[in-house]
């Protein structure tokens, strides 16, 4: 069986084919929801900073790494010119004086360390440092590469046991004693590397120093360039509460002409609200009138009907007078007032028990202490379209159900009817849309129910009702829910 009215589901779900089109559409509306402008400008700012800065200590780290290398070479090559200044030819030997130069090499383990190599001969002398705590130096040759007379070579031997040492190479020919000598030196790495490290964490420290300072800077200046539009929200904020009649006009020039615009905006919507005021004016007087006069007609009527026509004619006059009072209103908090739900629904339900007295409705209802915080005329009047959809179509029995919902109050109204197929019960959500052409009827109760639920934040419904019917479960905000209402 089709039915007249419109039924009402979730605003999401009704572009919920458009959407499922584009996967990742709202997925950057998620994000630019969570990411306010200042969150945006100190996200990049930080992104930017961060590249930099890395970039700044990795270039600074290769620059002090070759450093520490050079360095270390040309202490070497002194190391060795020191050697070779020292040497002395005794007795067609080489020999050197207690005073080689530098005194790490008559240390033990001082971590610097020098032998002489007599080409086809071997080892010819060892610095003390390298005979008491270093006796694996001389044993092999720490380069693949010896270098050619009066050339040097410096590189990096790594050891599988021992410790990793820099090592200079220095080859020369001794006349005297008519052979080629390769003057080597040795010293551990181990020192360069903890200077190296200590470079590296005095400049991770120095740059995220650097860096927090510059994003506290930049958060400043964020929170004073955005102040405008804090401002500016502000003032919108008000006007939506009713404490403002525009958003002002003292803007700097990048917003000046958005504040403009705003201004004619809300002069142009304020001057369409007092024309329909007036004009609803003008309709409530034009009607009081007929109303009137069938008032007076109906006190010459006795009997049963003359109750319903009389309760319907009172309807018909608070409807008047609501409809001109929501024209004239503008509504932008929640109702301090909560509604309490079962009197207003038993008290609709029985009166269109009334008026459907010819189908013997069998109403039921499951009353719960539960309020909602909506305006009374306005539950009056979504209940009251819902309800009467119900009575209109069923067969017997029709059940009014209030109970407790995550967002607030349920309340399902159920009969035992034909109910809407599925594939009508988006179609009659539009005002004025009705799957039952045969039924009178306009089509606008249920478009104006759900249009009503959602100024309160809340939805309307349809489902199958376990009674063979239709189900309508209509959500407003419970008690505790205190929500800002956008302008009707």
């Amino acid at each position: 069986m089709a039915r007249s009215g419109t039924i009402g589901v979730k605003r999401h779900v009704e572009r919920g084919d458009m959407q499922s089109t584009n996967a990742q559409g709202p997925t950057r509306g998620v994000v630019g929801r969570v990411l306010g402008l200042q969150a945006r400008l100190l996200l990049i700012t930080a992104l930017v900073l961060g590249t930099c800065l890395s970039a700044v200590g990795w270039v600074q780290d290769r620059a002090f790494k070759a450093a520490v290398r050079a360095g270390a070479e040309e202490q070497l090559r002194a190391v060795a010119y020191g050697l070779l200044s020292a040497a002395q030819d005794e007795a067609n030997e080489l020999a050197f004086g207690t005073e080689l130069g530098e005194p790490r090499l008559a240390q033990p383990d001082s971590g610097l360390y020098a032998y002489v190599e007599r080409a086809r001969d071997g080892v010819i002398w060892r610095s003390p440092s390298a005979v008491v705590s270093a006796g694996d130096i001389g044993e092999q040759a720490p380069l693949s590469q010896r270098p050619a007379p009066g050339e040097s070579v410096f590189g990096v031997a790594d050891t599988v046991s021992g410790p990793s040492r820099f090592v200079m190479a220095y080859t020369v020919i001794w006349e005297s004693l008519g052979a080629e000598l390769t003057f080597w030196v040795l010293i551990d790495r181990a020192p360069f590397r903890r200077e190296i490290l200590e470079f590296r964490r005095n400049t991770t420290v120095g740059l995220l120093s650097a860096a927090i300072v510059f994003v506290v800077i930049q958060l400043a200046a964020v929170r004073w360039g955005l102040a405008p539009m804090r401002r500016m929200a502000a003032r919108l904020r008000g006007l939506e509460a009713g404490r403002r009649g525009d958003i002002g006009d003292d803007y700097p020039r990048e917003l000046s002409g958005l504040a403009r615009n705003l201004n004619r905006f809300i002069a142009y919507e304020e001057a369409n609200r007092d024309r329909y005021r007036r004009a609803m004016d003008d309709l409530a007087h034009s009607l009081k009138t007929p109303l009137a006069v069938l008032k007076n007609a109906m006190r010459e009527v006795n009997g049963s009907g003359a109750t319903v026509m009389n309760d319907q004619i009172e309807r018909m006059e608070t409807t008047v007078t609501h409809q001109l009072s929501r024209a004239a209103a503008v509504r932008t908090v929640m109702p301090v007032k909560a509604v309490p739900v079962s009197p207003v629904a038993g008290r609709i339900g029985r009166a269109l028990e009334r008026a459907y007295a010819e189908k013997a409705v069998e109403l039921e209802l499951v009353e719960a202490p539960l309020a909602v915080r909506v305006d009374e005329r306005d539950l009056l009047e979504m209940l009251g379209n819902v309800i009467e959809n119900a009575f209109k179509y069923t067969r017997r029995r029709v059940r009014i159900s209030v109970r407790r919902a995550d967002t607030g109050v349920a309340i399902l109204i159920e009969d035992d009817g034909d109910g809407i197929a599925p594939a009508d019960r988006r179609r009659v959500l539009r005002r004025g849309a009705r799957a039952d052409t045969e039924s009178s009827g306009q089509g606008i109760g249920l478009a104006v129910a759900l249009e009503l639920a959602e100024v309160y934040q809340g939805s309307l419904e349809l489902g199958d009702s376990d009674l063979g019917g239709a189900l309508v479960r209509l959500e407003l905000p419970g008690r505790e829910r205190r929500l800002a209402l956008p302008e009707r």
